[in-house]
């Protein structure tokens, strides 16, 4: 019988809302692994029952996304797990959400027996329109994001999927295709996607499941068509490093380079805009692009 464990990362959450993440998962899956990364000690408190069932990692401080999740999977794999599903800590799981990933990964396991992963398609649940996010998908050399399947289940194949909602086998993790915990927090989901498929996986998104998240401090702004995120200067300075270091990495495919790229310039100029404390962000860009360029990762400098 297969096994599923929940896995959710917490620092600083809206208590409120993950512990509404955590009941609905609780009663939706074998094992229920929390990681905090801090500021979680008042998780439950309501909830007795379903706090006693949880299995609570203190990270002692925050040790960044990367090496939280690499803890999550290390006790479920010691605990017999199949499926470990990662969530962070401002998503919304509906009450049937797993079983349906679960089905999601056996049609994609028989339609592609190098399925590794499985996502549902999300939209930021605090948008008065809610609007989901495409996967993407590259081909030929060109990326283009995908709003439609022709799979009676609505599978597409993707590049990268995101952390929230993210069902995996653990079989990769087995095979030592971990979390980058120099990552610590932007791009550790989409870094570990590029990596997988070099390995020969596949990831697959489903359009007939819908997910809820919170995908940045505040709804994204909407600047000729495009999401731009607001952020804090520490998560800007997180972003530009991690992106750059992400573009030097030789399993990233070219187009994603390139994408990345391009993209980067464009967030440079937007969030001048954007941001509150301009003079801080533009500190912090700077310093992210810096270190990014000299593979100075893991927590901020």
């Amino acid at each position: 019988m297969t096994k599923i464990a929940a896995v959710v990362v917490g620092y600083l959450p809206e208590v409120e809302v993950l512990d509404k993440l955590l009941v609905s998962l609780s009663a939706q899956v074998d094992m229920l692994i929390f990681l905090d990364n801090g500021g979680s000690a008042e998780i439950l408190q309501n909830a007795p029952s379903e706090k006693k069932k949880l299995v609570c990692v203190n990270m002692g401080g925050n040790k960044g996304l990367g090496a939280a999740l690499n803890v999550g999977f290390d006790l479920a794999i010691k605990a017999g797990i199949d499926f470990v599903v990662t969530f962070d800590q401002d998503s919304h799981a509906e009450p049937d959400l797993i079983l349906r990933l679960n089905a999601a990964m056996v049609h994609a396991k028989l339609k592609d027996p190098k399925s590794i992963a499985v996502s549902p398609a999300f939209f930021d649940r605090r948008d008065g329109k809610k609007i989901n996010f495409p996967f993407y998908q590259s081909v030929g050399g060109v990326i283009k994001p995908i709003f439609k399947s022709d799979d009676e289940h609505g599978l597409v194949r993707a590049d990268a999927l995101i952390t929230s909602g993210m069902f995996i086998s653990t079989q990769a993790w087995k095979e030592g295709i971990k979390y980058d915990e120099g990552m610590f927090v932007d791009f550790t989901d989409t870094e570990w996607c590029f990596r997988v498929r070099e390995k020969g996986y596949n990831l697959y998104g489903c359009l007939d499941i819908e997910m809820g998240h919170a995908l940045s401090d505040a709804p994204p702004v909407k600047i000729f068509g495009l999401s731009f995120f607001r952020y804090s200067p520490v998560r800007r300075y997180f972003f530009f490093r991690n992106t750059v270091a992400v573009c030097r990495m030789t399993h990233t495919p070219k187009c994603w380079k390139k994408r990345l790229s391009v993209a980067l310039v464009l967030r440079f100029f937007v969030n001048l805009v954007i941001d509150k404390n301009k003079a801080q962000s533009l500190k912090m860009m700077l310093r992210g692009i810096r270190h990014g360029l000299r593979k100075s990762l893991g927590s901020a400098h």
